[in-house]
């Protein structure tokens, strides 16, 4: 009777997720690392933030020779897409170079445990590759320069620090983890309806943090494009996207010495709903919230 054991995992968090967890993520094996699973008597399963890779204990012997193989060294590649339309607007860092991916290989890292594969502690710049560079030579393939994977990893049993198997098999259990952070945007809000046609300036109104963490400013009047006349107000800083915002705001009425409240609870920015604003003197896409009062 086989006894699988668990040879390695690869875990993604995403700070836009409350509890922190990636869930969203499809790892899709090379036709190669397909090969070699099957040949290597391994199962690749999914779990809620990745994937794991595990191995019959009563049965090594075909992975041993893959891993001492000198001609082709043995690595596990697999390109990953995301479920969620909005991955890409959420998610840091963002280039709109067509020619280059993320990538995460585990070639710089030693020893056992959890182990980063981006360069910095969370995903950055650092971490994109041209398309034709060595590294994803043998993954990426012409349809994957018009539709390609939100990132590529590769997972070496020898990085040139050593071999890793007897690592993997070891008592502590091999995480590969990235971490992505969110992308942070202006807040702005446009106040639209009876608030705006009763009242002459949107200096009556305020949006304001109960909290004090965020301030807002008034930013004047704009008219849209069915001609309607919106007040607005835009965040003092960026505030990053989440899928549950630990705050809220509130849209107050000046009034003589006193502010009251008149919506208790503003909606929050959606990754979905984006534009542009000029802060200082710079083209700068903010996240757009309406307000129909």
């Amino acid at each position: 009777m086989s006894s699988y054991q668990t040879l390695l995992r690869v875990s993604v968090e995403h700070s836009y997720n409350q509890d922190g967890v990636c869930t969203c993520l499809s790892f899709l094996p090379t036709k190669k690392t397909e090969s070699l699973l099957l040949n290597a008597g391994l199962l690749c399963k999914k779990t809620t933030d990745g994937i794991q890779i595990v191995y019959d204990k009563d049965s090594l012997e075909a992975l041993e020779m893959y891993v001492q193989d000198q001609q082709e060294p043995l690595s596990f590649d697999f390109k990953v897409y995301s479920q969620d339309a909005d991955f890409k607007s959420y998610t840091r860092p963002y280039t709109a170079v067509s020619d280059s991916v993320l990538y995460f290989d585990n070639r710089a890292i030693s020893g056992s445990g959890e182990q980063n594969l981006s360069v910095s502690k969370n995903v950055s710049n650092k971490d994109f590759k041209k398309m034709d560079a060595s590294e994803l030579a043998d993954i990426i393939i012409s349809k994957d320069r018009l539709l390609p994977p939100e990132f590529v990893v590769r997972i070496f049993a020898n990085n040139g620090k050593g071999q890793l198997l007897k690592q993997w098999l070891g008592p502590d259990p091999t995480i590969y983890s990235i971490r992505f952070d969110s992308r942070q945007r202006y807040w702005k809000y446009y106040l639209l309806g009876k608030l705006v046609s009763n009242n002459k300036s949107n200096n009556a109104f305020c949006v304001v943090d109960p909290d004090k963490r965020f301030e807002f400013e008034a930013t004047g009047e704009e008219l849209l494009s069915d001609q309607s006349v919106a007040y607005t107000f835009r965040s003092k800083k960026k505030i990053p996207f989440n899928d549950y915002y630990p705050f809220r705001f509130q849209l107050k009425q000046k009034g003589q010495g006193d502010e009251v409240v008149v919506i208790n609870q503003l909606p929050a920015a959606s990754a979905k709903q984006i534009g542009t604003d000029k802060i200082a003197d710079q083209a700068t896409v903010v996240a757009e919230i309406y307000i129909n009062s």
